[in-house]
């Protein structure tokens, strides 16, 4: 049963493996924030930053050994973890404007925050998504070089 599981998973279009493993850093992300947060008592900007590299690191893992294993990936894992965490951060940006746009013309009510909150994850997944696959996740050979 676990081996059918598993193969189905394995056959999933890229796009739907890199959100499961999205899901697998949101949770990271998340335990790790409240982990240094509130249990270790370490300020709420460095347990942020904390916790956003340690997920975006596990995401860059995942994805190169789950998502684009089928892709040559012989290039340099440093400049590709840094494309990695680099489209992290740019991707944060239509997450947020969308976001923020929406709560500008809705009612701040918590149905209309959650809302907002996954049209802004969804643009910000499309985004992160386009980006490790066309720039972090190249094939090494369509980037010219081993950068």
């Amino acid at each position: 049963m676990i081996n059918r599981i598993w193969r189905l998973v394995e056959q999933s279009p890229p796009a739907l493996k890199f959100a499961g493993v999205g899901g697998i850093g949101f949770l990271i992300d998340t335990t790790l924030l409240i982990l240094l947060f509130e249990w270790l008592h370490v300020d709420l900007v460095y347990a942020r930053i904390t916790a956003f590299a340690v997920a975006a690191t596990s995401n860059w893992i995942l994805n190169r050994i789950f998502t684009f294993s089928g892709q040559d990936l012989s290039g340099r894992k440093s400049m590709e973890w840094i494309r990695f965490i680099a489209s992290a951060v740019l991707s944060a940006m239509p997450n947020l404007g969308i976001f923020f746009l929406l709560m500008l013309i809705l009612p701040e009510t918590l149905g209309y925050i959650i809302l907002a909150m996954c049209c802004g994850i969804l643009a910000g997944y499309f985004c992160n998504y386009q980006l490790a696959r066309r720039w972090v996740f190249q094939a090494a050979e369509f980037r010219g070089s081993n950068t």
